[in-house]
């Protein structure tokens, strides 16, 4: 039994080569030489970035008075509870308008 081995030959051309080598390298450097921006786009561009830096503003201000909303509240909770428990364990109940301890 003996066994063939075929052999294809492809005809590779140097010419083809270097046409590709050159296509592929304009096309990696053709963004290194894009154009700059027009004073009339750069400034559009950067009142942009100030309307987008002012609302991230507004938006980081509107999210930590909230934060310190929900805070404030829980704070205020957790006193009436500490206080009521405190009351408790003394004989004495909490009244959380006046945030005094009284006799029962």
């Amino acid at each position: 039994m003996s066994h063939t081995i075929t052999q294809t030959k492809t005809v590779f051309s140097g010419k083809v080569a270097l046409l590709s080598g050159l296509i592929i390298g304009a096309m990696l450097s053709g963004q290194a030489f894009a154009n700059d921006f027009t004073p009339t786009e750069q400034a559009s561009i950067d009142q942009h970035h100030e309307i987008l830096a002012d609302q991230q503003a507004q938006s980081d201000g509107a999210m930590i008075n909230n934060q310190q909303q929900d805070f404030d509240a829980d704070l205020e909770k957790a006193e009436d509870q500490f206080m009521n428990n405190i009351c408790d364990d003394h004989g004495r109940a909490y009244d959380n308008a006046t945030e005094v301890c009284y006799e029962k």
